[in-house]
């Protein structure tokens, strides 16, 4: 007689969970990322590359015309025809590589992967970076073209394998950095500053503790008023509701003050956001949803997106300690917990104190 075994199924969290984890949804998103930038780059380029190189070659005969430059023409697409006083006639080619194409594909590439929640922000940074990259090409191919009426064929080549090289990727960073500037925030307007407190000026009446807080240096700093471009369109030239309807949707996305007043679910939803952009991004707002929350589903939420982001280097104390925070939460708080038990009250009192330095022989329970 043989005994028969039963097999007992696996304890909850010995089971394979289904589905992606959250750093498999992140290295799932970067992949998808990548892939667009290279769609973008790959179709832009055999959709484009012919309509860029004829109207370059058209625009800089257009401009060297203008200003009474009369001995080139721009007759035959994608050429630049220089004829010289001693008659020689130069064919100069306006290839794909020449055009502005390239690097206009990797500022619109890098715009829709990385700084597109920005929305129309990024829109006008990537505006503004092409159309100084086309310029500045044009005025290398210009420059190219003169050399060659100028000195023959053999500065024209000088030019432009020598000097255009450099200009191009000069040209490229001024549009790269162009873009950037308009995209990204003003630094008045930033959440918080390098040391992770919340400088943003906000109504004192959306404070929550914890959840917004200001240097108090700042308060009795005086404000510098100063006049830009946006100011200006809200003040002259946009109606007042418009100018009301945009503020109120920029505010709405702000991270200060902006956490307290949100129902639960919504308070997990901006945690899980804050989260994405990376641990060392809201450290202060998410260090402070820890320490003050006394929602169990926005904790859980907050320890399970710190814990899905493992791969992330700890750059800081501030971020040591949410990851010890969130190891803790998630071994020790067992389902229906109360808010005020004993063990609700260490773990968020361990946030506040900081990491505690543990010796490399002793281990960590």
């Amino acid at each position: 007689m043989t005994a028969r075994h039963r097999h007992r199924p696996l304890p909850a969290r010995h089971r394979r969970r289904r589905g992606l984890t959250g750093a498999g949804r992140r290295r799932l998103a970067i992949l998808v990322e990548l892939l667009a930038a290279v769609a973008v780059c790959v179709l832009g380029y055999h959709s484009f590359a012919r309509w860029t190189q004829e109207h370059e070659a058209r625009w800089v005969v257009a401009a060297l015309r203008f200003v009474g430059v009369d001995q080139v023409s721009g007759v035959l697409p994608a050429h630049v025809l220089v004829f010289r006083d001693d008659g020689e006639v130069l064919n100069a080619a306006v290839t794909a590589s020449c055009s502005s194409l390239l690097s206009v594909l990797g500022l619109t590439a890098l715009t829709l992967t990385v700084l597109r929640s920005r929305g129309l922000h990024a829109l006008l940074g990537l505006a503004a970076a092409v159309l100084g990259v086309v310029l500045l090409n044009d005025l290398r191919l210009a420059g190219s073209t003169m050399a060659g009426l100028w000195w023959g064929r053999g500065a024209l080549v000088l030019f432009h394998d020598w000097v255009g090289t450099i200009w191009t990727f000069a040209s490229t960073l001024v549009g790269f950095l162009l873009m950037v500037c308009l995209t990204l925030p003003a630094a008045e307007r930033a959440e918080q500053n390098v040391a992770g407190h919340h400088t943003a000026r906000r109504p004192s009446s959306w404070a929550r503790p914890g959840l917004g807080y200001r240097l108090p240096e700042l308060d009795d700093a005086v404000a510098v008023r100063r006049r830009t471009l946006t100011g200006l369109l809200h003040r002259y030239v946009l109606p007042r509701s418009v100018s009301d309807r945009l503020a109120s949707r920029r505010e709405s996305g702000r991270v200060d003050y902006r956490l307290g007043h949100l129902p639960a679910e919504h308070r997990a939803s901006a945690v899980r956001s804050l989260v994405e952009d990376g641990l060392g991004a809201h450290t202060a707002t998410l260090l402070a949803v820890a320490t003050y929350e006394r929602d169990l589903a926005v904790l859980d939420a907050l320890a399970d997106a710190v814990a899905a982001r493992q791969w992330e280097p700890v750059v800081n104390d501030r971020v040591a300690a949410l990851r010890l925070w969130a190891r803790s939460w998630l071994f020790e708080r067992a389902p229906g917990s109360p808010v005020h038990s004993p063990g609700f009250t260490r773990l968020t009192a361990a946030v506040a104190a900081g990491p505690v330095p543990v010796p490399p022989a002793q281990d960590v329970p």
